[in-house]
Order: structure tokens, then sequence, then C-alpha cells
């Protein structure tokens, strides 16, 4: 018989984190905004490089993370920018 063991991986409390981007996000826009998973940085929330690379800043800051520069251009929704955010968040807590 074969015992089967498995390495329990905490995941990142994604409610949580959807929560804290979005707070981000309004915090960082010039202007009113009520972002959601699906809502697009550029086109739908208005936001320019800046915002953007003040956006990755304040996410940092707030999850003790670091996201990869490179990693940038494929976040175009909230969700893509939510599901980086806990993918960063889960790897620390493992590591």
């Amino acid at each position: 018989m074969l015992a089967r063991y498995y390495r329990i991986v905490p995941q990142p409390d994604s409610a949580r984190i959807e929560h804290g981007v979005i707070d981000v996000l309004k915090n960082v826009s010039r202007r009113p905004i009520d972002p959601t998973r699906e809502s697009e940085l550029v086109a739908d929330l208005g936001f320019d490089s800046l915002q953007v690379l003040e956006v990755v800043s304040e996410l940092e800051d707030r999850f003790s993370v670091t996201i990869p520069t490179d990693d940038l251009p494929s976040a175009r929704t909230v969700g893509d920018v939510v599901d980086q955010v806990a993918k960063l968040v889960g790897e620390q807590s493992v590591g």
C-alpha cells in the first residue's frame, strides 16, 4: 500500500486581497471609480502609466510583495491584478 503525503499550502484570503486591491485603485484614481474584477485599468478606469506604477507601489507596500515589472503588461483587468497579488502572497507564505 502506498502512503500518499500531500503538502497543504495555505491559500491567501482572496476576498481580503480583492478588497485591498480595489481600495488601492480607488485611492490612486483621480476621480470616483467603482471597479469590478472585469474592469480594465486603462479603458474602464482611466489609469495612465504613472497611475499604474503608483498602484504597483501601493500594492507592494500593502501586501509586502514585489511585483515584477515584466508582469505589468499582462495585468489588464482588476481581476488580473487580484490574481497576481494573490499568487505573490501565496508564494510568500510558502517560502
